[in-house]
């Protein structure tokens, strides 16, 4: 009896550390741009930054039926390298690039996290594709932060100045990211550290940090200049010619293993979002056995993502329905998104 009572506590333990990771907010963002078809920016810290196309007539293009934890995602696979507008003309002088020069300055920490999306079908070259720019493009020492996709070398890669430092991986692995398909990325950075001390993080795991020239060496000494978005701001190094980027954090903290496993996870709750409204959503059955039916009043397309007790995101999907066929019984957490409304279900599978 005494065996069952504390099993049973256990899991109610267990399951009340879930629900409170599940409803758990975001740690405060230094910026957090969710691309929500505007390229405007919630921040705390940088109060009022938002990002801008450097030429007017240019106009970003974002795509509502291929994202990741929002409900638009930025879209360079409608571009192309003989658009005169194209935003991925390596000619061109076009760049995403905020409104004002903000930055986390110096060897301060600081944690950079993103969707990403690259469709190598597209791409003409195996080269280098930013995804943000921190500090001055021009500065030919540690005064700049180049976070980029490197797809002739298969990794993620920080350029700072004269050293660089990387994560490789391996593309017959499930940590190919020339797929086509949503990968989150993202690094952390411990005020006053070396290059090689950063760690990489690809769909929510923490990969080997392979290091690059003089990382042993070299710190952050990060200027405070304009952030580029997709560029590193002197138009040599553009966004993917087939792809896209969702939801980019930073942080000018270190964020633990666990959080960033939460940001990948999506059991962080976005900011501005809210709650469903009594009688708005409606999960059928539960108990569930097969498919977990979820509709809301306006019948939108939803996306849902199913997380195990230890939070661990097992399922992502977008529709209306769910195949739970594949789990084991237990208690379940779905996750429900429509625009900005969020609802996280306890819902338990035979």
């Amino acid at each position: 009896m005494m065996k069952k009572l504390l099993k049973k506590l256990s899991l109610t333990a267990v399951l009340s550390l879930t629900l409170a990771s599940v409803y758990a907010q975001d740690p405060d963002a230094f910026l957090h741009v969710q691309f929500e078809n505007n390229l405007n920016a919630s921040t705390t810290e940088a109060a009022g930054i938002s990002f801008e196309v450097s030429d007017p007539d240019i106009a970003i293009n974002y795509n509502s039926s291929n994202t990741k934890e929002g409900s638009y995602a930025i879209d360079f696979s409608s571009y192309t390298e003989s658009d005169d507008n194209s935003l991925i003309d390596n000619t061109s002088s076009v760049q995403i690039e905020s409104t004002t020069k903000f930055a986390i300055t110096g060897s301060n920490a600081r944690t950079f996290a993103a969707w990403i999306r690259f469709d190598d079908i597209n791409s003409d070259t195996d080269g280098s594709y930013c995804i943000m720019n921190m500090g001055d493009p021009s500065s030919s020492s540690q005064g700049r932060v180049t976070w980029s996709f490197a797809a002739a070398n298969d990794r993620i890669q920080i350029a700072v100045g004269g050293g660089n430092v990387n994560s490789n991986y391996d593309t017959s692995s499930n940590s190919n990211l020339e797929d086509g398909n949503w990968h989150h990325v993202a690094f952390t950075y411990a005020a006053g550290a070396t290059l090689d001390a950063i760690i990489f993080y690809i769909d929510g795991e923490a990969v080997t940090n392979n290091g690059g020239s003089n990382s042993d060496s070299v710190g952050f000494n990060t200027d405070e200049d304009l952030v580029y978005i997709a560029t590193r701001g002197n138009n040599s190094q553009k966004w993917f010619d087939g792809g896209g980027i969702d939801d980019l954090r930073v942080y000018d903290e270190v964020l633990t293993a666990e959080e960033i496993l939460l940001i990948y996870g999506g059991t962080y709750l976005n900011i501005g979002d809210v709650a469903f409204e009594e009688h708005e959503l409606k999960a059928y059955p539960n108990a569930v056995e097969d498919f977990l039916n979820i509709k809301t009043t306006s019948n939108s397309a939803l996306n849902i993502s199913v997380f195990d007790i230890t939070g661990k995101a097992i399922i992502r999907t977008y529709g209306n329905s769910v195949d739970m066929s594949g789990l084991t019984s237990g208690l379940y957490i779905v996750k429900v998104r429509e625009d900005n409304k969020v609802a996280n279900l306890k819902i338990l599978k035979k």
